[in-house]
């Protein structure tokens, strides 16, 4: 016959376990705290890996998910046959017609601290059953869950991960609320059994991510509950044990793809060799540029082989050799260019000559005999211009002169365009009624739909920097002009560069 306990043993047994079960959810309750507000924290790292840092820091982290789960009870054969003799033939799931394919379905909440680690909280419901020849029972069961998982990844990988396996253990407050029936006739075995204990199990599971927020799960865990209880009746052995195995999806919160997704800490290996292999590739490139540039630099300081305007036409072959130009003709601006000087060159000798002439009327008409190649002092002798003032006028030629060009189907700024940009800059600000009207042109390859939105581009690149110098947009003026007017042949590669420009015009 079993041992049976009195009133005050079992009222002493059950108090100690409600307060057992209390402690444990308080325990579990701080730790899911911790977790949410460790997901807003940056994780700290060395500053000597700072780069990596700010990368990792960018990733998802933190998901929340659903999950449905089949609750199996174990026999716990161990404690079948009682030290009193008597069996107790433990009660299990899927055991006969009183029992059911037990369900339960929850919420977790999930952050990852690496690619490696990653800690979950969680909480399920669901019902229970079990049952042996003679009995059976029926359960309302809850978990509060701390999951602790590390992702089982494989090394020298050098893809992303969709499909992650992993191992996992867990911690639980396991409450249950337990009712036991007679199978011949439902009969009721005594009042309910209540209470919590402390559940712990191991298990494995696979993650896989359909894309940078979206995931699902599949996990089977063993689990060992702290008290005989579970069933409607404590037998003494102190253990049930249950398997639960879940399904379950995910979103992970963020704009980028989960850390669980990126290499893991052993895959290191291949970002090393990547490293050195960048590295040399780096000091061949360095080596050859550095070879090519001092053949070219002796090439060009032969006799013959010098190019005073950079036009890409030496001066031997050049008829222009002061001014750059262009391959179709002999070196030399376009007409168009020329006429375009010769008109902004009679503009600047007009507003010499009137300010001359404010100065002292005997210098209003030029001397005789100078010509149009003269310089400034000969054709209006001693200018009363200062120096400031004729730099001034000098800058604002050079605005409409000089294009601003760019390298095939790009509207990224060359580097050697922002001192001129820098120049036009200083002339807006220092003359408040110009405005700047800024076109921009493409070569012939391509359509004209694509090169006019190139033109555009490029055009926008030029006024949002001049912006960024301080010059208002009410002050300038954007064209794309595309492939349309172009400035030389495209049939060369020489003529395509030079049509590849961006070209000014004070207003």
């Amino acid at each position: 016959m079993l041992k049976k306990m009195n009133s005050i043993e079992k009222y002493s047994l059950l108090s100690f376990r409600n307060l057992a079960g209390k402690k444990i959810g308080l325990v579990i309750s701080f730790l899911s705290v911790f977790i949410v507000v460790r997901a807003q924290v940056p994780l700290q790292q060395p500053q000597s890996d700072a780069s990596k840092h700010v990368y990792e820091n960018r990733l998802n982290r933190f998901s929340l998910g659903l999950r449905i789960s089949h609750l199996y009870d174990v026999k716990f054969n161990a404690y079948d046959l009682l030290s009193t003799g008597a069996s107790a033939n433990d009660l299990h799931g899927l055991n006969g017609s009183k029992t059911q394919f037990d369900m339960g379905a929850g919420i977790d909440v999930n952050y990852f601290f690496s690619p490696i680690f990653s800690m979950d909280f969680g909480y399920e419901q669901g019902k229970m059953t079990g049952a042996n020849r003679t009995e059976y029972y029926e359960s309302s069961v809850n978990f509060y869950s701390l999951g602790f998982n590390v992702s089982l990844k494989r090394g020298l990988r050098t893809k992303d991960y969709k499909f992650v396996p992993f191992a996992r253990a867990n911690v639980s407050r396991a409450s249950y609320d337990s009712e036991r029936k007679l199978i011949s006739d439902d009969f009721s075995l005594g009042p309910k059994t209540t209470g919590s204990a402390l559940m712990y199990g191991f298990g494995l599971g696979a993650r896989y991510y359909f894309n940078k927020n979206w995931s699902i799960y599949l996990m089977s865990e063993y689990n060992t509950i702290a008290t005989d209880a579970w069933d409607g009746y404590d037998y003494g052995s102190g253990k049930e044990q249950l398997i639960r195995s879940s399904v379950g999806i995910k979103y992970a919160f963020g704009r980028n793809k989960h850390v669980d997704q990126t290499l893991a800490w052993q895959d290191n290996r291949v970002d090393h060799l990547q490293a050195r292999l960048d590295e040399q590739v780096s000091q061949a490139v360095k080596s050859i540029n550095d070879s090519v540039n001092q053949t070219l630099a002796s090439y060009l300081n032969q006799p013959g082989s010098k190019d005073s305007d950079d036009d890409g036409i030496v001066d031997k072959f050049d008829k222009c050799p002061d001014v750059a130009g262009l391959f179709s003709n002999n070196g030399c601006p376009p007409a168009e260019i020329v006429q375009k000087m010769d008109e902004k060159q009679s503009a600047v000798d007009a507003l010499l000559n009137k300010v001359n002439q404010d100065i002292n009327p005997s210098l209003a008409e030029p001397k005789k005999g100078a010509g149009n190649d003269d310089n400034l002092a000969s054709t209006f002798g001693s200018s009363r211009l200062n120096d400031e003032e004729k730099y001034r006028l000098k800058n604002e030629l050079l605005v409409e002169m000089f294009p601003v060009r760019f390298s095939h189907n790009s509207y990224q700024i060359n580097a050697d365009a922002y001192q001129h940009l820098n120049t036009i800059a200083v002339i807006l600000r220092n003359n408040d009624s110009y405005k700047l009207k800024i076109t921009g042109y493409t070569d012939g390859v391509g359509s004209a739909e694509y090169n006019k939105k190139l033109g555009q581009q490029r055009a926008n690149a030029v006024s949002e920097y001049l912006q960024s110098r301080g010059i208002s947009t009410s002050r300038i003026k954007i064209m794309a002009a595309g492939k349309d007017q172009p400035l030389d042949d495209n049939s060369s590669k020489i003529g395509k560069a030079n049509n590849r420009r961006v070209e000014f015009k004070l207003e």
